[in-house]
């Protein structure tokens, strides 16, 4: 099966062989599917059984299941961090 998602950062992602203001967007938008998108690549090349029963394919990237993934991995990561600055930063 053919994996569409770029899995590596470049900076034209629009295709446009510029970098413009339309790229800022999409690196966004990459960035924050990642998790999402990471754990869907994960069921589908190494759970394609439990993939297959839910119908989770490589049409699902950037879509519903990999934006509820990305929020919560991105609340950790960020929940965490505030926590640490927190701790450090006591009086």
């Amino acid at each position: 099966m053919y994996d569409p998602r770029p899995p590596i950062f470049f900076t034209d992602m629009n295709c446009s062989d510029s970098i413009t203001l339309g790229d800022i967007g999409l690196t966004v938008k990459w960035l924050y599917f990642y998790p999402g998108d990471a754990f869907i690549h994960f069921v589908v090349n190494h759970v394609p059984d439990m993939g297959q029963l839910v119908r989770i394919t490589y049409s699902s990237y950037g879509g519903v299941l990999s934006g509820i993934v990305s929020f919560f991995v991105w609340g950790i990561v960020f929940g965490m961090a505030w926590g640490m600055v927190k701790c450090c930063t006591k009086d």
